[in-house]
């Protein structure tokens, strides 16, 4: 299985999310993953799972470590990718997935490093309501 090797997660009133880190698979992506998951809280059993590959989306977009949440979006925060990309294996691609489109279309990322080379390898993450 590939909904394996997460590294935290979040939650909302109706979902628990966890992050892709790396699930020790050799998927093309070297061993980091990319699989987003969430857990219906009123359906906490298999068939209330969901998944997406983000990586289907860019293949960089792997390895994150830690994530937030907003009324509209899922935030996953870069950390480590293993790819060359110039700026070593830490990785500046940060994701978003819309709650309401939790699929490939859903998905909207940039990456940091393109401003500069320093910001990546990012740990964990906020967000606030002012």
């Amino acid at each position: 299985s590939n909904l394996k090797g997460f590294q935290g997660g979040f939650v909302t009133d109706t979902h628990a999310y966890y992050v892709p880190y790396y699930n020790g698979n050799s998927n093309g992506y070297g061993a980091f993953s990319g699989y987003a998951a969430r857990v219906s809280l009123s359906d906490f059993r298999n068939s209330g799972v969901e998944y997406l590959n983000l990586a289907e989306t860019d293949s960089n977009l792997v390895g994150f470590a830690g994530g937030f949440v907003t009324d509209t979006h899922a935030y996953y925060v870069p950390y480590y990718n293993g790819n060359s990309n110039g700026y070593g294996a830490f990785s500046g691609y940060a994701a978003r997935v819309s709650l309401s489109n939790f699929s490939s279309s859903g998905v909207e990322y940039f990456n940091l490093a393109d401003t500069d080379w320093r910001w990546s390898g990012f740990s964990g993450g906020f967000v606030t309501d002012t």
